[in-house]
Order: C-alpha cells, then sequence, then structure tokens
C-alpha cells in the first residue's frame, strides 16, 4: 500500500518539543509518509529525533518568503499586533504591553503613528478584518512552497501555531490545493500575544474552553472549527501525581538533600523583560541565610543559557552570575538549568529534550513554594498543589513601568479572577507570604484548585491520546 503524504513544518523548537511529547510522530508514520519542512542546514539534528519514522526531509528555506511590497508588509505585520476581535466583556489586554513593547518602533518609522487608528476600526469591524486578511494574502507571493504541493500532493498539513510565521504560507497554499490544514496551539499565551492571524486553517487543536472562546472573538474563528483537547505535554505530570512522595524521595537522595529540608523554588523568565532574576536570588537567599531547614533551588529562563542574549541585556553570561552567588551561599543555594541544545548559531536554533520535562516534575515534587516571574510554570505549580508566588520586584524592561506590568498580558490578567497567585512587590511582603506558607497560613490553596478544575480539566492525563485521534479522524475524513 502506497502511504499518503503529510507536511509538518519544524522551525520552532517549543512546537517541535511538543510534537514529540505527544507522540504523534510515531502514530502518523503507520500509516502515512511525512514530510518534514526543516533547515536542511541542520538535518543532522533533526534526523537524531526523527530517524526511525517513515519521513522524508525538505529544505524550507528553499524559498526566500518575501513580498514585492516590503514597506506594506512590515506595517502590516506591527499592526497585527495591535489588533484583535473583540466583544464588550471580552477584548484582548495585552495590546496595552504592545504599546510599551512596540515603543521605539514608533518613533523609528514615523508614518506607524497610524497603525493605532487603524487597528481601532479593525477592532470594532469584521468586514474590515476580512478585507485586511485578503490584502495581507495578494501583497505576499502566492508561490511559496508551491512546488512542493504539486510534488507530494499532502492530504494534510500540520502546523504549530493559529496562522502566523511561515505557517500562514503553508496554509495559504494548502488551501488553494484542497489539501486539509491543522493548527495545534502548543501555549497558553499564544492566541492573545502573537497578533491577529494571518491564514485560516480548517481545524483547530486547543487546551480548553478559554483558548477556544479567544479563537473565536480575537481571531474570528467559526466555532465547528476548533477541538477542545486539552494539555498533551502535561500528561506525564498528571499521571505522576501519584507518585509524587516517591518521586520526591528519589530526588533528596540523587542530590544528597535532607529529607527534612523545605525547598524553595526559584524559575525566572527571560532577562528580556526581566533583568533582576540574579537579584532577586541573592536577597532570598540572604532571608534564610542562617536558616538551615531551607534550600533554594533556582532555574533560571532558557535564554540565560545562551551567552549573548544574557551579555546584552546582564553584561555578563551566566555563569559569572552563578558563580557569584555560589560562592557567597555555598550550603544554601543550588542551580537546576534547562538543558538546552544548540543546533546553530541564531539565538532561537535551540531545543529543550523531553527529559527536561522530567526534570521539572522533580522539582515540582520535591519543593514547597514556586516563586516565578509570570512564566507558565505557575501553571504546572498549581497541578502540583505548591503554594506559587509572582515576585513583581523592578522594572519592566528598560521602563519606569514596575514588573507587575508584565501581568497585564491577556493570559495572565484573566487568571487575576481567581486569586489563586499571590504577587510581592518588595521583599519584606515576600518574606512575610514565605513565613505564612511555611507556618500552614496558605489561603490560595483552594483557589489554585478552582483555576485548575475551571481552566484545566479536560482529558488530564491523556490529551496526547485526544490530540492524536482528532488529527487521525480528520486525515480520514
Amino acid at each position: 500500500m502506497i502511504k499518503k503524504n503529510i507536511f509538518i513544518p519544524l522551525y520552532r523548537s517549543f512546537g517541535f518539543r511538543y510534537l514529540l511529547s505527544i507522540g504523534i510522530f510515531e502514530e502518523l508514520s503507520k500509516n502515512y509518509k511525512i514530510i518534514f519542512f526543516i533547515d536542511m542546514n541542520h538535518k543532522e539534528f533533526f534526523e537524531f529525533y526523527l530517524k526511525k519514522y517513515d519521513a522524508v526531509f525538505e529544505d524550507i528555506n528553499k524559498y526566500n518568503v518575501g513580498t514585492k511590497f516590503p514597506i506594506i508588509k512590515n506595517f502590516f505585520i506591527l499592526l497585527k499586533k495591535f489588533f484583535n476581535g473583540e466583544k464588550k466583556n471580552f477584548k484582548n489586554n495585552s495590546h496595552v504591553v504592545w504599546n510599551v513593547k512596540y515603543k521605539e518602533e514608533f518613533i523609528k518609522k514615523r508614518f506607524f503613528f497610524i497603525i493605532k487608528p487603524i487597528a481601532t476600526l479593525l477592532k470594532k469591524n469584521l468586514i474590515l478584518r476580512k478585507a485586511f486578511m485578503v490584502i495581507d494574502a495578494i501583497i505576499d507571493d502566492q508561490k511559496h512552497f508551491k512546488e512542493y504541493y504539486k510534488k507530494y500532493s499532502p492530504k494534510l498539513l500540520i502546523v504549530t501555531s493559529y496562522g502566523y510565521d511561515l505557517d500562514q504560507y503553508f496554509v495559504r497554499r494548502a488551501k488553494k490545493e484542497g489539501c486539509k490544514t491543522i493548527s495545534i496551539i502548543y501555549s497558553w499565551d499564544n492566541p492573545t500575544s502573537k497578533g491577529y492571524k494571518s491564514s485560516d486553517s480548517d481545524y483547530y487543536l486547543v487546551w480548553n474552553e478559554n483558548m477556544k472562546k479567544e479563537l473565536i472573538i480575537f481571531h474570528d474563528i467559526e466555532e465547528e472549527k476548533i477541538k477542545i483537547c486539552g494539555v498533551g505535554h502535561w500528561d506525564t505530570f498528571y499521571n505522576d501525581l501519584q507518585n509524587k512522595d516517591q518521586i520526591k524521595n528519589n530526588f533528596f537522595k540523587e542530590n544528597n538533600l535532607d529529607v527534612n529540608q523545605k525547598i524553595i523554588l526559584f524559575f525566572s523568565s527571560s532577562p528580556r523583560d526581566f533583568n533582576n532574576a540574579f537579584e532577586k536570588i541573592d536577597k532570598i537567599c540572604s532571608l534564610y541565610n542562617n536558616n538551615q531547614n531551607y534550600l533554594i533551588i533556582a532555574r533560571m529562563h532558557p535564554h540565560y543559557m545562551d551567552p549573548n542574549i544574557c551579555k546584552k541585556f546582564l553584561g555578563q553570561a551566566n555563569e559569572y552570575f552563578e558563580k557569584k552567588l555560589l560562592d557567597k551561599y555555598p550550603k544554601k543555594l543550588m542551580f537546576m538549568n534547562p538543558k538546552v541544545i544548540q543546533f546553530g548559531s541564531k539565538t532561537n536554533e535551540v531545543f529543550y529534550p523531553l527529559e527536561d520535562i522530567e526534570v521539572l516534575k522533580q522539582l515540582y515534587c520535591s519543593s514547597d513554594v514556586l516563586l516565578n516571574e509570570y512564566s507558565t510554570t505557575l501553571l504546572e505549580g498549581c497541578i502540583f498543589n505548591l503554594p506559587i508566588v509572582n515576585v513583581a520586584i523592578g522594572k519592566y524592561r528598560n521602563t519606569n513601568l514596575p514588573i507587575s506590568f508584565y501581568g497585564e498580558h491577556h493570559h495572565l490578567w484573566r487568571l487575576k479572577k481567581y486569586n489563586a497567585i499571590v504577587e510581592c512587590y518588595n521583599y519584606e511582603s515576600l518574606k512575610k507570604t514565605l513565613d505564612d506558607f511555611s507556618n500552614g497560613r496558605d489561603l490560595t490553596k483552594e483557589n489554585r484548585k478552582k483555576l485548575l478544575e475551571t481552566e484545566y480539566n479536560i482529558n488530564r492525563g491523556f490529551a496526547s491520546n485526544k490530540i492524536i485521534d482528532e488529527i487521525l479522524n480528520i486525515s480520514k475524513d
């Protein structure tokens, strides 16, 4: 039997890891030949992870994706950051943050001052948004990847976005060639932090009801196209919750830790937005330096592992700061950073292997409280019933705005109603909060449960199976 073909572009590290984590390649390769679109300069890297599947590799960079109207295209790209569809009581709050993030862009390109009034019109009018989509497609070269569709006649295209970056060109061509398209949303903030869609897929696989609502209202996507599947890469968390005590005991034994110690876990976010993480670690260690009952485990954002990014925003590589702190607090502090595999010279050419998710599981099972900087880890902490604190101390980027301004992103802003995460704006309140948690005064425990029950109650432990089943059913139609 000749297998039919499926297209999967792979150019996002987190998207690639998400697809690996749910086991989609193994299932699809049983009945289909997968054509992976990759940067062929890194073919050896992708072959290592995909060589066991019935796969073909094609060059995603064969075409210099561009347009005959670069000024207009750049204008459209920025414009899409500032509008979505909206309803009276449901608007994308992330636009507040974009006004700050892109302030310099507006200053450099003076005619961009008209973006905001145009965006306001597009927010209010569905017909104008549809017209915008048509124009946006027209100004692009419509021949992108056409050769591949003619060569393979794929039955299905799978992308890891709702339609932006290179995905939009694959989706547009698929529509012209009669190929079905599936968008898998792999991150909780994607529908609200990437701007208005640039293409329309046939189906969308999402985390929860709220993400579905975001696609319907913010991106004008028909409800019948959206299927709620759950969070695939969290299956391993839910399936091992009953083994939490054993995982903790093994972690303490492997790391020669005292089982009576309490673990304060600190996760940083990117230095691009939060540049005082090491100051926070220093201060937290000093608060408990004379108390042997506490150990601080810090895990830096993957961007800290890139010396170019770290030096750009902090002036020194990550190792410089870690060594200073470890020398200062040798018995109080540990760093357990994510494993990062660099497979190219660009800052985004890195991969976070699946075994790192297992390390995360160990840390969540072994810790007593989670401190973070507004990252996805706060949701994962809820799964393990950890008290959670957003350490909102310092300034946002190079502005006079407080770090808490980051919480205006829509995906964070909507969680505030649960009162499940404590925000601390100075070290005095942080110390008091940690002491309260340590003494059993956790007023957020029930709220964390409510957050999970309301937002993430779909297919716990078997979301991957649901995603795969949906894809297989769609491919058969």
